[in-house]
């Protein structure tokens, strides 16, 4: 009788977070990555891997899943205009991500950033970035003249 309830309670969980399961297996994936490209790092560069660092990755699996699925019901029951879930997963998901990228640099001593926005530079999109940082840089000298004036 107990593992029945126990059985009703498990599907009735797995029935309420069905659509969050791309997601979250995004979001555990991504931690998982970034521990692994950690520990790789630390080991290359002789630093010691110490026990609350691990505790760190294994609070981010619970705190980063927690905050996806508050986020959901927030989408769902109280405001389905703004997608909550969305903006909340791309923010995890992108931290997660320049993490993995600095692990990247600590083990090859590589920027990912650098190198990608040289590539592009020296590619047939170099006449693009030029207009783009020509209007940046333009703007930037509008708004230090309208702040002295």
């Amino acid at each position: 009788m107990e593992i029945d309830k126990w059985t009703k309670f498990i599907f009735w969980a797995t029935a309420i977070l069905a659509p969050l399961q791309g997601m979250m297996v995004t979001m555990v994936f991504l931690i998982i990555v970034d521990f692994i490209t950690g520990v790789y790092a630390a080991c290359k560069n002789g630093i010691p891997i110490r026990t609350y660092r691990i505790m760190q990755t294994v609070s981010k699996f619970f705190i980063y899943n927690l905050v996806i699925l508050a986020a959901y019901f927030l989408e769902i029951h109280i405001l389905d205009e703004i997608p909550f879930l969305k903006i909340i997963a791309g923010f995890i998901a992108i931290a997660e991500i320049k993490s993995i990228l600095e692990n990247f640099n600590k083990i090859y001593g590589v920027n990912p950033f650098r190198a990608l926005t040289n590539l592009l530079r020296n590619s047939f999109l170099k006449d693009t970035l030029e207009t783009l940082s020509e209007d940046t840089t333009k703007k930037k000298k509008k708004e230090k003249g309208k702040k002295k004036t």
